[in-house]
């Protein structure tokens, strides 16, 4: 049986009850995962399309195929669905077996170039210790309320995404911080899903090998509040950041809440203290304002911390609980995370900086408090966007004593290339040196630095591992930073 949806994208909605008959197996989307009775959708991808599969497919047994593309053979068995945009199909149908489960646990989710991570546990962290059971999604773990496990991606296929959310349900999650990425947006992965708080974080150069330019690159942020967020729902933009602006400007018919340290904004961030042991600052808001203290350094976090306390109180958590919540401590995996040996030692940094504008941000922030040197390490990803790496040469420079250039994933390039480009954006007169041995050149900081200086490794941060020619080797910048400080043998 053929069935054709000839459709726009807002009118097409697959569901249970419109294949009647067909609900005893799975929506899959890999052929070599498919079983008898189950949902076959055939989804174009970069490397493989599925369509080219339907026929295994059909001969595991799939009951239904749900397709995009004209096909030239349809076989008499399988029930065959034709959709505009099978990508989004396949979402809408895992939400629809998963019974919905982002109707029940509410999503506040995360988008922009930096501090998505940050934010997104700062959210969990503050509903958690608020009293609201949250579960999270971010780049470096999931959290389902029972188990935590590591992130497989940013931001997972509906594939994964519905039924991890159908776990956290059962396990009486009623809200979950997750992390969006802009090739999970512009690939509709997630499409269906319905978010009750949108965070757009800030918007700089990243990604440019697969969005083209800025401009591709916002609008694919953008899809995060025109399509996913929900009818009723608020989105919460950072204006300090000039995109961030624009997008506010750009769904100014939707419910939104804005701050920064600009007086434009709707919640006002003022009287701004920072110290190496956390910081300080006042948010204001129209009708009323508090005081917030904070373990996490630098400004870049007060922006993070704003857009998760914005969010809790769209939701309905009190001030007071979000209070509380903040008098713990907070810990990101590899956000600024201090290692040192002793009191009066060098202090050594792992943070996930991998653009020059996060880069020039924790550099920045360590610059106030370095009394003696401030020494980077850092490389750039194999295969990812090449024009940040001479930009991230020049924001290193502006900020640190002495660089140490490494690799960081260099995937199938040459390390000593991606360095060399690196470098040509450090000014004359730089003091710098390049060790492509990501290990030794660990080894090199802990060898140089003194008491008194302050040692960021960046580019990393949670990794614990170094792609290399296709291969993944364990190499974790914090396990071995704190092996290096901790045992001078070994340096």
């Amino acid at each position: 049986m053929i069935t054709s949806f000839e459709k726009t994208l807002g009118e097409l909605f697959i569901s249970r009850h419109g294949l009647e008959g067909h609900t005893r197996g799975q929506v899959r989307n890999d052929s070599r995962k498919v079983l008898p009775g189950d949902i076959f959708v055939a989804i174009p991808g970069a490397v493989y399309d599925g369509h080219d599969f339907i026929t295994k497919a059909a001969a595991a047994g799939a009951q239904v195929i749900v397709h995009e593309r004209e096909l030239t053979d349809y076989l008499e068995k399988p029930t065959y669905i034709r959709v505009t945009d099978s990508s989004r199909a396949y979402a809408r149908l895992v939400r629809e077996f998963c019974d919905c489960p982002d109707e029940y646990v509410k999503l506040i989710g995360v988008t922009g170039t930096n501090g998505k991570t940050t934010t997104a546990f700062l959210v969990e962290h503050i509903f958690r210790n608020a009293g609201e059971p949250c579960g999270l999604i971010s780049t470096v773990e999931y959290r389902d309320g029972k188990i935590t496990a590591p992130a497989t991606h940013t931001t997972p296929e509906a594939g994964i995404l519905f039924p991890l959310l159908a776990t956290m349900r059962r396990n009486g999650m009623r809200a979950a911080a997750m992390e969006l990425s802009s090739h999970a947006l512009q690939q509709g992965r997630i499409n269906g899903a319905r978010f009750r708080t949108a965070i757009f974080t800030n918007l700089t150069g990243d990604h440019l090998d697969y969005h083209g330019d800025m401009e591709h690159y916002y609008q694919a942020k953008k899809l995060f509040f025109t399509r996913l967020l929900g009818l009723d729902g608020t989105a919460v933009i950072n204006i300090d950041d000039e995109f961030g602006k624009r997008l506010a400007r750009d769904i100014s018919g939707r419910q939104q809440v804005t701050f920064g340290m600009t007086p434009a904004a709707d919640w006002v961030i003022s009287d701004v203290e920072l110290g190496a042991e956390g910081s300080k600052f006042r948010l204001t808001g129209e009708e009323q304002a508090f005081d917030v203290a904070t373990n996490l350094i630098g400004t870049h976090n007060i922006h993070n911390l704003t857009g998760a306390i914005l969010a809790a109180l769209d939701y309905g958590l009190k001030p007071e609980a979000i209070s509380h919540a903040l008098n713990r401590p907070i810990r990101v995996p590899g956000r600024l995370e201090p290692f040192r040996a002793s009191p009066e030692g060098p202090v050594f940094y792992v943070d996930y900086a991998h653009t020059d504008d996060a880069l020039k941000n924790v550099l920045e922030i360590l610059r106030k408090i370095t009394k003696g040197k401030l020494i980077a390490v850092f490389g750039a990803g194999g295969d990812r966007d090449r024009s940040k790496r001479p930009r991230m040469g020049k924001a290193a420079a502006q900020y640190a004593d002495h660089l140490i250039l490494t690799s960081d994933n260099p995937r199938s390039e040459e390390p000593q290339k991606i360095i060399d480009e690196i470098a040509a954006g450090i000014p004359a007169g730089t003091s710098f040196e390049t060790e492509p041995d990501r290990a030794q050149a660990l080894r090199r900081a802990v060898a140089v630095a003194r008491p008194g200086d302050v040692v960021l490794i960046a580019g990393k941060g949670h990794e614990n591992y170094q792609e290399i020619q296709g291969v993944r080797r364990s190499l974790d910048d914090r396990k071995l930073i704190k092996t290096l400080i901790s045992d001078p043998a070994r340096k």
